[in-house]
């Protein structure tokens, strides 16, 4: 019966993992624009062009999203959670995407969104909405987030929870209540009855980045060198793993035609543990991945207020973020290339632990015919 028991684990394991790696690859949208007011953008996944969306347009994975002044947009997912874009917001959806975690994850860089998840999404916790300086994870069905140019968020919970944190704390947040985090200030403060003036925050948001863009612009430098140098460690440990793996299967395969079952078993078990690890290095890969992607949507942005002819008069402080793209720009190029590589790895450490469960599962239907056969 035990016996039983872990077979059906490792078989819900295999076809969760194997229907979300197959996810990750499709061209399938993870959702349709169901509304728009005003004008709504979109740029694809590696794109540089913004074109203007139209009703009913598929979202896909990767897909950035923008709406001006006086204008918003409604994105329903497939899963039926609907996400709604406020003016002068941008986001992303989706970008990194673990093999072991299907997920929509909402990058907000800037501007405010409006969540209701579906009972389906809930169930599986599989939304949360990340900003520079937060991640909220859903627990619950409704809830805002605001995200403004100096680096402040804002979580404002409807309904049901939402788990609030970012580098340093994590706590739940529930309904009626809500927290406002941002560089200077860490700490995750719940506000019962909280009901942010998001308009005034984010003037408030554009007045701190002007009146000191060297200051903000730091903050944001800081969390891309600090998250690329960790996200650095990351990929090595998987390649070292990697080796290890290899070597270790090796040493499992020599056992095995030599008949020496004890090793074999030991180093099965080893695998056994890499793999394990190699699952957990995947899913902070892709989580790093995407809190570095919204420190580089921030400096973008930050560049773009630099070089515009008519705001750039009113912001002091441009030279130095115009001097820090052209280094922000080649660390994302870096960056990509570590996704890449670290993703890359981990996937075919990941259809290796695939194949190793297929046979568990056949070795087991074996067993179970030998078993009845013996019976008769």
């Amino acid at each position: 019966m035990k016996h039983n028991l872990i077979v059906h684990c490792l078989l819900v394991v295999f076809f969760l993992t194997l229907s979300t790696a197959v996810a990750s690859e499709t061209v399938e949208p993870v959702g349709n624009i169901t509304s728009m007011k005003g004008r709504l953008q979109v740029k694809k996944k590696d794109g540089r062009v913004w074109l203007d969306a139209e009703p009913d347009q598929g979202v896909f994975y990767g897909d950035a999203i923008r709406t001006g002044d006086e204008s918003e947009g409604i994105v329903t997912l497939v899963d039926e959670s609907v996400i709604r874009v406020h003016a002068n917001s941008q986001i992303i959806v989706n970008t990194i995407i673990s093999p072991l975690e299907k997920k929509n994850s909402i990058l907000l860089f800037f501007g405010r969104v409006w969540n209701k998840i579906s009972k389906k999404a809930l169930r599986r916790k599989l939304f949360e909405v990340q900003t520079p300086t937060a991640v909220c994870g859903v627990r619950g069905t409704d809830f805002e987030t605001g995200a403004y140019e100096d680096g402040t968020t804002l979580v404002r919970v409807n309904s049901g929870e939402v788990s609030v944190g970012n580098e340093a704390h994590r706590t739940m947040v529930g309904a009626n209540q809500g927290t406002r985090l941002s560089y200077e200030d860490r700490e995750i403060r719940i506000e019962t009855g909280f009901q942010p003036d998001w308009e005034a925050s984010s003037a408030a948001g554009r007045k701190n980045l002007f009146a000191d863009g060297e200051k903000y612009g730091t903050y944001v430098n800081s969390e891309i060198y600090r998250q690329r140098d960790y996200l650095k460690s990351l990929v090595a440990r998987v390649a070292d793993l990697s080796e290890e793996k290899k070597r270790v299967k090796t040493a499992a395969e020599t056992a095995r035609r030599k008949g020496d079952d004890a090793a074999y078993t030991a180093r099965e078990r080893e695998l056994e543990q890499i793999n394990r690890e190699l699952g957990d290095l995947n899913k902070k890969i892709a989580y790093t991945g995407g809190r570095l992607e919204c420190q580089f949507g921030l400096f973008s942005h930050y560049g773009y207020l630099a070089k515009d002819p008519e705001l750039s008069r009113y912001f002091n402080g441009k030279e130095f973020i115009l001097k820090q793209l052209d280094n922000i720009e080649m660390i994302q190029a870096e960056f990509d290339a570590m996704i890449e590589e670290g993703m890359k790895m981990s996937m075919e450490d990941m259809e290796d632990l695939m194949d190793e469960m297929r046979q568990k599962v056949r070795d087991h239907k074996t067993s179970k015919k030998d078993d009845l056969f013996n019976q008769l």
